[in-house]
C-alpha cells in the first residue's frame, strides 16, 4: 500500500482548521457559565495534538475527553501530568487505567488547580479602591470515576462520575457531574469515530446563601481519527461548551522511530487571543513529543495562547 506522505498531511489537516474557523460564531451565552476548570486540559499528549482526542480509541486520556476510548488497552497504566499556568498558577492530574478485559475498563483520576494567591482589595464610600491588607486564593478539585464496555465489533461506550470542588477565597461550590461516550468501529480499520457528552450535573453547594448556580459547562464533542500509515495519525474534532463558541481542533502524530514519537496541533479558537502583539499569529498552535523507553513514557507539550504567553505540560506513565 501506497502510503499518505507526511507533508500532504500536515497541509490537509491546517487547511481543514483553518476552513472551518469561521463556523465559531459567537455564543449569546459566552462568558455565562461557571467551573471553568472543568475545561482545562491536563494531558501533555492532548495538548500537543490541538485537544483533538475525542475519535481517538485506546486512550488513557479518555477519562477526560470520551471514557468509551479506555477500552481495548492492553494493560493497566498509571500516569501524571504537570502544568505550569500563567502568573505562576498551576495544576495537574493522576489517573489510574484497569483494563479488565476486553469487554470492560475502569478508569478513576484526579484534577487540581492552584491559581495561587491575590491581594484582597474592596471599594470604600466613594468606590474608590482600598486595600484589604490581606491576600486570597483560589482552588478546586475533580475526582472521577469511569467504565467503558464493549458492546459489539463496531461499538465501545463510557461513562465517567466526577465531583467538582471549587474555592474562592472562604467561599466555595461543588457538583456532581456525568460524562458519556462512544467509539465507533468502522469496517475501515485504520477510520474511528467518537462522540461524547460531558458535565451533565447538578451542583449541590453555592458560593452564596442565595444558592445561586454559577452554570455547569455542558460540551457536546465528535471527532474522527485516521492512521494513514503505521506511524501516521491524523485527528479531527469539534466541540461545542456552553457559553462557549463552536471550537475545531486538529492534531497529528508522528512516529520517527517505534520510541519516539513528534506531534502538531491546531485549534480554531486562536482569535481568543490574537491580542495585536508580534506572537499574536501562534495562538492555537500546539507542538510536542513522546519518548518510550520499556514500560515507560514521558510526554510533552507546548501550547501557544498569543501573546498572553505559552502553557508547558509533562506527562509521564508507567505501565504494568
Amino acid at each position: 500500500m501506497k502510503c499518505i506522505p507526511l507533508k500532504s498531511i500536515l497541509i490537509a489537516l491546517c487547511a481543514i482548521s483553518l476552513g472551518i474557523i469561521p463556523l465559531g460564531a459567537i455564543s449569546q451565552d459566552a462568558g455565562t457559565t461557571g467551573f471553568n476548570q472543568l475545561k482545562n486540559v491536563f494531558s501533555a499528549r492532548a495538548v500537543a495534538m490541538g485537544q483533538a482526542l475525542t475519535g481517538i480509541d485506546k486512550n488513557p486520556d479518555g477519562v477526560f475527553f470520551n471514557p468509551a476510548a479506555i477500552i481495548r488497552m492492553e494493560r493497566k497504566e498509571l500516569g501524571s501530568t504537570y502544568t505550569n499556568f500563567f502568573l505562576d498558577s498551576q495544576g495537574g492530574q493522576l489517573q489510574y487505567l484497569a483494563p479488565k478485559n476486553k469487554y470492560t475498563a475502569w478508569g478513576f483520576a484526579v484534577k487540581y488547580m492552584d491559581w495561587g494567591s491575590f491581594d484582597a482589595y474592596g471599594v470604600d464610600e466613594e468606590q474608590s479602591p482600598v486595600d484589604l491588607n490581606r491576600s486570597f486564593g483560589a482552588h478546586n478539585f475533580i475526582a472521577s470515576a469511569s467504565l467503558a464496555k464493549y458492546l459489539s465489533p463496531m461499538i465501545d461506550a463510557g461513562a465517567s462520575f466526577k465531583v467538582v470542588y471549587d474555592q474562592l477565597d472562604d467561599k466555595y461550590a461543588a457538583a456532581v457531574l456525568l460524562d458519556v461516550g462512544m467509539i465507533h468501529h468502522p469496517e475501515n480499520e485504520k477510520i474511528k469515530v467518537g462522540a461524547s457528552v460531558r458535565n451533565l450535573g447538578y451542583q449541590f453547594l453555592h458560593y452564596t446563601d442565595a444558592r445561586y448556580r454559577e452554570g455547569l459547562p455542558l460540551t457536546f464533542a465528535a471527532g474522527i481519527s485516521y492512521l494513514a500509515s503505521e506511524n501516521l495519525l491524523g485527528a479531527l474534532d469539534i466541540s461545542m461548551a456552553k457559553g462557549e463558541n463552536l471550537v475545531a481542533k486538529a492534531g497529528i502524530e508522528y512516529a520517527v522511530q517505534p520510541a519516539l514519537k513528534l506531534r502538531m496541533g491546531l485549534r480554531s479558537d486562536a482569535a481568543d487571543q490574537r491580542v495585536g502583539g508580534f506572537w499574536g499569529w501562534t495562538s492555537g498552535l500546539s507542538l510536542g513529543a513522546g519518548w518510550k523507553w520499556r514500560s515507560n513514557r514521558i510526554d510533552y507539550g507546548l501550547s501557544s495562547y498569543g501573546d498572553l504567553g505559552m502553557i508547558h505540560q509533562v506527562s509521564l506513565a508507567h505501565e504494568f
